[in-house]
């Protein structure tokens, strides 16, 4: 990726992507926005030039913190990936996005939010998390 991330994985409609590993990122909270940005940028192009009909939309989860990456799986099966909370936290921040939006962590705004343009929104409850979770919507870059 152009923003030194990592795709991990597609799934159905969905992108998995990771920031910061194996090489040490200082900046990749800044990058994984800036990687949602072009996403967005790429995505609004490709509309200018397909009919109505093939338009897509797209919802986006950022948030960072600590996760293993290695193998998982079995003998059958690897694979190369992220697990933990904070890749679960994404998610449901993700599944929280509506159509064409880009939302982040408060954790992830604490570290960006001197390069970017936010909204904070409501409070989202998620599933696996006692405490909502603060979420603000990524508008654009400074």
């Amino acid at each position: 990726l152009e923003h030194e991330g990592t795709i991990d994985k597609f799934s159905g409609d969905g992108i998995m992507a990771w920031f910061n590993a194996p090489i040490t990122q200082p900046d990749h909270p800044l990058q994984a926005v800036r990687a949602a940005l072009s996403l967005r940028d790429s995505i609004k192009d490709l509309h200018a030039a397909l009919p109505e009909s093939f338009h897509m939309g797209y919802g986006i989860g950022i948030h960072g913190g600590e996760s293993v990456l290695g193998l998982i799986g079995t003998e059958k099966r690897w694979d190369y990936t992220a697990i933990g909370d904070s890749v679960n936290t994404a998610k449901r921040i993700q599944e929280n996005a509506m159509e064409n939006q880009i939302l982040i962590s408060k954790s992830t705004y604490e570290q960006v939010k001197h390069k970017i343009v936010a909204r904070a929104l409501q409070s989202i409850q998620v599933k696996g998390k006692s405490q909502p979770i603060e979420i603000f919507e990524v508008i654009g870059e400074k």
